[in-house]
């Protein structure tokens, strides 16, 4: 019996002389004429009626609740990808970032900030010259330090019926780069952004976060490189991070990876290590160059995150390549996932490069997998992944 029901017969019950099938009771139910058995009669069909209500009052209550919060993945589909042009501090990778704009405008917006119009004209014609058009790109003037946008940029989840941002705290990396390193300016381009777009912007800047460092399966899981964050945000405790991470991220996991190389001013950012290519299946980097101090490392991610669950595929780096006087690991795990396509980094080592292009075509089928050579962004320490920032489209 319902509960509401179940009330009303038991208030009869006591009103006609007890409860719990008394002789009493009976008999007065007996004895009632049949004005009173219709008067019965009604009593139910109104409390039946304000049950009814009742249940289409709590499931139009339900309804109306926001929905859960989510991190999309970065293989679901985007709206846009968003890049901030390099100054002149930085003019050593311009021919990079004219290589990675051709191929994303290919198939999506790209949004390209540059400092002022001065730099916007010099940019267009730049890319004219690499013989890339000036298609599908939306141009903003803003004020910006670097031309890393995966870090000081904005990460997106989905709450309530709409997307929003959250614009995490930036540091230009904990000062790892020299202190002479800006970025005043950097940490307040996700306020920007969120501007330029018209989305709710949620302040989350007491919290030191580089989407670098941030890997999410569009479900219910994220990892990051704890040395990071604890680089960034000593004061806060694990469990603390965790907490506040499952919040605002939407996410019941949090799942760490530990280890960097000394001489990375990133501390161990994970899209170096850890990358996802579904809810339940995660690439995991594997060094193959000879005592290489980080090997180890990178099995103990693979044991991990397998014990949590996931199908663990292996992408190897395969040895160390010579460029601009250092020897630089090959390693292939900073692509880009886009519509309909893979930005991925190539070093010139041609059977190296082939192997990681056939290794992406089979992790990520019906997308065109592109390499591209990116040796001086690779030298600046970091890579394709590093300087674009891929925006959701929310799909209501």
């Amino acid at each position: 019996m319902k509960p509401t029901l179940l009330c009303v017969a038991c208030a009869l019950v006591v009103l006609l002389g007890g409860c719990g099938g008394s002789d009493e009771a009976a008999g007065a139910l007996d004895s009632l004429d049949g004005t009173d058995v219709q008067g019965l009669d009604l009593i139910l069909a109104d409390t039946q009626d304000l049950w009814d209500a009742t249940e289409t009052a709590t499931g139009d209550a339900l309804d109306a609740l926001p929905s859960p919060r989510r991190t999309p993945a970065e293989w679901e589909p985007h709206a846009a990808t968003w890049m901030q042009w390099p100054t002149v501090w930085e003019k050593e990778i311009r021919p990079n970032f004219a290589r990675i704009i051709d191929v994303v405008q290919e198939y999506e917006p790209l949004h390209l900030l540059v400092l002022d119009q001065a730099m916007k004209t010099a940019a267009i014609q730049y890319l004219a010259d690499q013989g890339v058009p000036d298609t599908n790109l939306t141009w903003h003037l803003a004020t910006y330090d670097s031309a890393w946008l995966r870090d000081n940029g904005p990460v997106y989840v989905e709450e309530g019926g709409q997307l929003r941002l959250l614009d995490w705290g930036f540091d230009g990396w904990g000062g790892n780069f020299g202190q002479d390193v800006t970025f005043a300016a950097d940490d307040k381009i996700p306020a920007f952004i969120a501007a330029q777009l018209g989305l709710d912007r949620e302040d989350r800047g007491d919290y030191i976060l580089e989407r670098g460092n941030l890997e999410a399966n569009g479900k219910d899981t994220v990892v990051l490189g704890w040395d990071c964050q604890l680089d960034r945000n000593p004061e806060w405790t694990k469990a603390d991070t965790e907490t506040l991470l499952k919040g605002a991220l939407g996410v019941s996991r949090v799942l760490w990876v530990y280890g960097h190389d000394d001489e990375d001013g990133t501390t161990g950012h994970i899209d170096g290590v850890v990358r996802f290519i579904d809810e339940d299946t995660v690439a995991v980097a594997r060094s193959l160059i000879p005592n290489d101090p980080g090997a180890a490392d990178l099995e103990d991610a693979a044991t991990m995150l397998a014990a949590e669950g996931f199908t663990v595929v292996r992408l190897d780096i395969p040895g160390t390549y010579k460029y601009g006087g250092y020897d630089l690991p090959a390693s292939y795990m900073n692509w880009l996932v886009g519509n309909g396509f893979v930005a991925a980094m190539a070093f010139g080592v041609a059977a190296w490069d082939d192997a990681a292009k056939v290794a992406l075509e089979g992790l990520y089928p019906g997308r065109t997998v592109h390499m591209i050579e990116v040796n001086e962004l690779w030298l600046s320490g970091g890579g394709i992944h590093c300087v674009t920032n891929d925006q959701p489209l929310f799909q209501d």
